[in-house]
């Protein structure tokens, strides 16, 4: 009787250690998803500050083009 629940306690044991193994798995992939989306938000938003600048700096040569058909 003894040998069947120590079985069952060491069964429960490696199921409760595969769970917390799975669980920790899920949310250090979902961690790093999260943080790869911040940084290319970062760096998207930086690029398109950088695009709108040089066209405000660059904007007679666009400009007046557009303006002359």
């Amino acid at each position: 009787m003894y040998e069947d629940r120590i079985k069952q306690i060491i069964k429960e044991e490696l199921n409760k250690t595969e769970v917390r193994s799975m669980i920790n798995s899920r949310l250090e992939d979902h961690l790093k998803e999260r943080d790869f989306k911040k940084a290319v938000r970062g760096i998207v938003v930086d690029v398109i500050e950088e695009y709108f600048r040089e066209m405000w700096r660059k904007s007679g040569f666009w400009k007046n083009p557009l303006k002359n058909g």
